[in-house]
């Protein structure tokens, strides 16, 4: 098979990887359901490109957050208390220097690229934390998802699709696009996965069967009972507070543009 698996990550300092169990279970189902090999050598790829500063900022629960157990999730506290609607983090502040000046480690980009013959390539870059009042702008693109490709379940390198729509509009106008299916239903974004707060009460998020990926952060606040899946379409945007999010940078308050 011609493709490769991804995932995306985000490293703390003191914390360590934001949803690593929840990326690594992803990965290995991905994984055994299209037959590439590989996908048990993730964890300790992850571990060892991580910089010598980094190190001492692993947690006792070796380097992840966002566990399943316990009654505040990692999503629950990207919401924000102080806000009707989730929102995204906030800034993370300019890497500081510990007592001798020592520079200290800030967040990280991590991406993981699994290949069909089981060999494993991670990059790490340095990330900064959208400010907790951005604000997208989104359009909505005329590019079609099937919802009958079992593939846009899983985070391939098959990318034509979504560099198609992204390609539709330029960055100066929208920072994200989000796609529909060949029934007019909302699906995802190019990069983020889709929600809707219409005040009723969970977050709105398009069904798996709509033909979108099952991100993490999605499937978290699923679990989380924040959010549940509805068949949503344009027209319902113009009915609540629309919100896009990752793994990687939270939750983001969004307007159609």
């Amino acid at each position: 098979m011609d493709l490769s698996l991804i995932e995306t990550l985000r490293w703390e300092p003191g914390t360590g990887f934001v949803r690593l169990e929840r990326h690594l279970a992803r990965l290995a189902r991905s994984a055994e359901a299209l037959g590439l090999p590989g996908a048990e050598k993730a964890r300790d790829a992850l571990f060892a490109v991580l910089p010598p500063s980094a190190l001492p900022g692993i947690s006792p629960t070796r380097g992840e957050i966002g566990k399943r157990q316990g009654h505040l999730s990692t999503a629950a506290t990207e919401m924000g208390k102080a806000s009707p609607h989730p929102i995204s983090p906030p800034v993370g502040e300019m890497p500081g220097r510990a007592e001798g000046g020592a520079p200290q480690p800030q967040p990280l980009r991590i991406r993981l690229e699994l290949f069909p013959d089981g060999r494993i390539d991670v990059q790490t870059a340095a990330f900064t934390l959208l400010a907790a009042d951005a604000v997208w702008r989104v359009k909505l693109a005329t590019t079609r998802l099937s919802s009958a490709d079992p593939l846009l379940r899983h985070k391939t390198s098959r990318r034509v699709l979504y560099a198609a729509a992204r390609a539709e509009f330029p960055t100066t106008e929208a920072e994200e696009v989000i796609l529909l299916n060949e029934r007019g239903e909302l699906c995802e974004g190019t990069i983020t996965s889709l929600f809707l707060d219409d005040g009723t009460g969970p977050l709105k998020t398009p069904p798996l069967a709509s033909g979108l990926l099952a991100g993490v952060l999605r499937e978290e606040l699923l679990e989380t009972g924040s959010a549940v899946e509805a068949v949503l379409r344009p027209e319902d945007l113009a009915g609540g507070t629309i919100l896009v999010g990752n793994s990687l940078r939270g939750l983001i308050r969004c307007v159609l543009a």
